[in-house]
């Protein structure tokens, strides 16, 4: 003998999907847009890990990230009229890394070191070689974190003489060949694509020879770092 559907079956049937449809809708959100307010993410245990739109009683807008325990790691901002500024913060609070939003350029922090030479080095640079093969005239020793590295060369050469640099690591050249011309007086970039995997410790050996001519290729590093791709 069949059995038939009361209508209050239907009805808790149709109350129940709409329930799990508003459920849905509820828990996703498309195209929205604030002009006031803010959204925030949060844990299963209410923490709130991001906070988006207006940040406070101000009249800035941006996007906030904290960690569980409630204390800032990034915060993107725009204040009025334009500009804005952003930071990354440590377990602490502090920023360890921010734009200059005062000049609109480069960074705040953190401080970034300027190399200085003896001007006796500038005029006259310390690393010499007269060998007609590429020889070590310095190394550099480090721990990989960016995949390419760039020197600042100061090179100077005599009338006659002409000169190639180039950077290996072992017995593997990864630059290309820099010439120097005769009679230079001058500064050179290098740059290089540094092999290994990220924190490896290793050297890199900046090499020159003497191509043409008695006298002296001459080199100093005036400044040297590790850099993007």
């Amino acid at each position: 003998m069949g059995v038939t559907d009361q209508p209050q079956d239907l009805l808790t049937l149709v109350r129940d999907l709409q329930r799990q449809v508003t459920e849905l809708r509820r828990r996703s959100l498309y195209n929205a847009a604030i002009s006031s307010g803010g959204l925030e993410v949060r844990t299963p245990d209410a923490a709130v890990v991001v906070r988006a739109g207006q940040l406070g009683d101000t009249d800035e807008y941006g996007v906030e990230m904290r960690r569980r325990d409630g204390t800032l790691q990034a915060r993107f901002w725009d204040t009025p009229g334009g500009g804005g500024w952003w930071s990354l913060h440590d377990e602490q609070g502090r920023i360890c890394v921010s734009n200059d939003s005062a000049s609109g350029r480069g960074l705040a922090t953190p401080y970034l070191t300027w190399d200085w030479m003896p001007w006796s080095q500038v005029t006259t640079p310390p690393l010499a070689t007269t060998s007609a093969a590429f020889e070590i005239v310095a190394r550099c020793h480090a721990q990989l974190q960016n995949p390419r590295i760039r020197l600042l060369l100061i090179a100077k050469t005599d009338a006659d003489t002409t000169g190639e640099v180039i950077l290996a690591q072992g017995s593997t050249v990864i630059s290309g060949v820099l010439s120097v011309q005769a009679a230079a007086n001058n500064y050179l970039w290098l740059t290089a694509t540094v092999d290994g995997d990220m924190f490896d410790a290793g050297y890199i050996d900046l090499q020159a020879r003497r191509t043409a001519g008695t006298g002296t290729v001459r080199l100093a590093i005036a400044w040297c770092a590790g850099v993007q791709s």
